[in-house]
């Protein structure tokens, strides 16, 4: 255990860089919107203050692809590999400091959003009809959180795992590594509608929405399919473990 924290601590000493310019860009696009508040429409400096959650995940990709391409072009896979580790380990620690920046960007560009817009943010509230405010679940909040995270992970790993399979290759790897991209995401949606049959028997999550319609407010059920998500994660944790026999056992230095 003290091996991987050390890798880990590794890792989240190089990720430092990102960390500082991704919340300073965070910041100076926020600052940005604070001027225009009172030049464009209301609400349209809240809506636009969100934009950096949709390009976290994009950073997420290239985190994952760079992580081992990093190591090659500086040299320091030669030291990687003759560390007493299980491949699993050094992709595991990998994964979780970039998980753990992604998190750290995420509460930051929400909570600095928030404090800029709190006034914004309070008369939006405000206008919540209270039979829409009344259905409110903090399982809302949690799932959006998971698929967030789900949005964030799920490229991680895939560029990763596409970086690692295009080592075998002395030519052409950024290539190699596109066309494995897009066939591990081909093979995680055709192996995990496969798999979810075998979890069919699990209860679907519930989940109650309202919205205000031409007839008023109008409410749903929605049901989550536990089956498709078990099965998501297991292929996943095949691509990761795949990715981790590589490493370890098949690509030399």
């Amino acid at each position: 255990m003290r091996g991987w924290i050390s890798l880990f601590k590794k890792e989240m000493r190089s990720m430092l860089f990102t960390i500082l310019v991704s919340g300073l860009l965070v910041t100076a696009w926020e600052i940005f919107l604070i001027t225009r508040m009172n030049r464009w429409p209301l609400g349209m400096t809240f809506g636009l203050g969100f934009i950096p959650l949709g390009i976290l995940p994009l950073i997420m990709l290239v985190q994952g692809y760079q992580s081992f391409r990093q190591e090659w072009k500086g040299n320091t896979i030669y030291l990687l590999k003759s560390l007493p580790r299980k491949g699993y380990e050094i992709v595991s620690s990998k994964l979780a400091a970039s998980g753990i920046v992604y998190i750290i960007l995420t509460l930051y560009t929400v909570g600095l959003h928030l404090l800029f817009h709190r006034q914004h943010f309070s008369t939006l509230m405000s206008e919540i009809p209270g039979q829409m405010a009344e259905s409110y679940s903090p399982w809302m909040i949690v799932i959006a959180a998971l698929i967030y995270m789900a949005i964030g992970i799920i490229p991680y790993i895939m560029s990763q795992f596409s970086y690692l399979v295009s080592c075998y290759f002395n030519k052409f790897k950024w290539l190699v590594s596109i066309v494995v991209f897009g066939l591990s995401h081909y093979l995680l949606g055709r192996i995990s509608g496969f798999v979810a049959r075998l979890f069919n028997w699990l209860p679907d999550i519930p989940v109650g929405i309202m919205w205000s319609g031409p007839y008023g407010q109008e409410a749903a059920t929605v049901y989550i399919g536990s089956g498709p998500i078990i099965a998501i994660v297991i292929v996943l944790l095949g691509f990761f473990f795949t990715g981790s026999w590589i490493l370890e056992k098949q690509l030399d230095v």
